[in-house]
């Protein structure tokens, strides 16, 4: 690199670290990792990063998704298509399904990280978010399955308290 071209508050070399694609910074991070022991470090401020869960702001990021859905959405994918027939309140619980799938796949990193206490909170705000989305969610989406929303989360929720 032409040391006239860089600046000297290294903006230049920041310009450069964050046009790296996630692959290729990772690949840069795990080798600095091995080639300057910085594993226990970095893995002692990642353990930091994960155990902050709050379960209302989880509830609040669920609750915030799902109502952004569309239900223009909904109408474009249920009726009668092409494959027959296609229930407008069974196609809005999987796009609900869809939705959620991303926050079940956060907590399960806890799972698999070992973390349990975290995972239990992340799973707290998960319930929080749907069940604070059936109760209040105000979008057009919600009208086409507030029944099915409801009664599916109280049955989930009664069976896992018991």
């Amino acid at each position: 690199m032409d040391k006239d071209k860089m600046s000297d508050d290294g903006s230049n070399q920041l310009m450069f670290i964050k046009a790296l694609s996630r692959e290729v910074a990772i690949g840069i991070l795990l080798r600095l990792c091995k080639d300057c022991n910085l594993l226990e470090r970095i893995t002692a401020m990642a353990e930091v990063s994960f155990s902050v869960v709050d379960a209302e702001t989880i509830a609040v990021e669920v609750f915030t998704s799902l109502n952004s859905i569309q239900v223009e959405d909904l109408w474009d994918n249920s009726g009668k298509t092409y494959t027959g027939y296609h229930e407008p309140t069974e196609v809005a619980f999987d796009m609900i399904e869809d939705e959620v799938r991303i926050y079940v796949r956060e907590m399960e990193k806890y799972e698999t990280l070992g973390m349990k206490t975290e995972e239990k909170v992340y799973c707290k705000g998960i319930i929080a978010g749907l069940l604070l989305y059936a109760e209040e969610g105000d979008n057009e989406f919600r009208d086409w399955c507030p029944d099915e929303i409801r009664n599916h989360l109280l049955r989930h929720t009664a069976e896992d308290q018991q």
